[in-house]
């Protein structure tokens, strides 16, 4: 049985529109681990990768730095971060050895998480794919070995387990849920902080997710 991955995000000046995403400034959250713990992701503009994982006061935490390779689009950029949550959420050491079997496991469910809650479809694939090769130096960017990636080969998975792809019946009502989270941090960032990095903001946009969570079982 798989672990449930629950990726969550409020974007500053984010637009959905036929799965591409627009994005002046992206705050990243609602990460779990394999035993359910919240998992912090803090944006560190001083961070010499797109993401990396670290162990603060034993715990993990996910860095992130959005100035890093800005060639690659938001919506790689979201992959690479369910990635990296995905390694934390099928159990795998936060600052462990990377196995490149253990890489593709993390890009697939990732990536099965993104589909299953509607921010890619199938024509995104290929556009996130192309973005996904490094060259050189690149690699230092990027959490994770030195890989091929193969996002068809991923959503293929995706599509033969339905229980992946498809909403059972709370999952409407929790994206709904999760959402009105979401329009409240955006409010609290530009009204309380006038940023994203704003604990006081975070904790209560994740106090309102593990309400959902508990409102709208999936």
């Amino acid at each position: 049985m798989f672990k449930r991955l629950m990726v969550l995000f409020a974007c500053l000046g984010l637009s959905l529109s036929g799965g591409v995403l627009a994005q002046v400034q992206t705050t990243y959250g609602g990460c779990v681990d394999a035993a359910g713990s919240a998992v912090r992701s803090v944006l560190d503009p001083g961070l010499d990768a797109t993401f990396a994982t670290h162990l603060e006061d034993g715990r993990a935490v996910i860095r992130y730095n959005p100035d890093v390779l800005p060639r690659i689009q938001p919506m790689t950029r979201l992959f690479l971060y369910a990635s990296e949550c995905a390694r934390l959420n099928l159990g795998m050491s936060p600052i462990g050895p990377r196995t490149d079997a253990d890489a593709r496991r993390a890009d697939c469910w990732g990536l099965a998480t993104l589909v299953r809650s509607g921010l890619v479809e199938e024509a995104d694939i290929t556009s996130i794919q192309a973005d996904l090769t490094f060259l050189g130096e690149e690699w230092r960017r990027v959490p994770g070995p030195v890989r091929s990636f193969d996002l068809p080969a991923c959503y293929r998975e995706v599509v033969d387990r339905p229980s992946l792809a498809s909403p059972s019946p709370g999952q409407d009502n929790w994206n709904t849920c999760t959402r009105a989270c979401g329009d409240t941090l955006f409010a609290c960032q530009k009204n309380v902080c006038r940023g994203p990095a704003c604990e006081p903001c975070v904790a209560r946009y994740e106090a309102c997710v593990s309400l959902c969570e508990s409102r709208f079982p999936r």
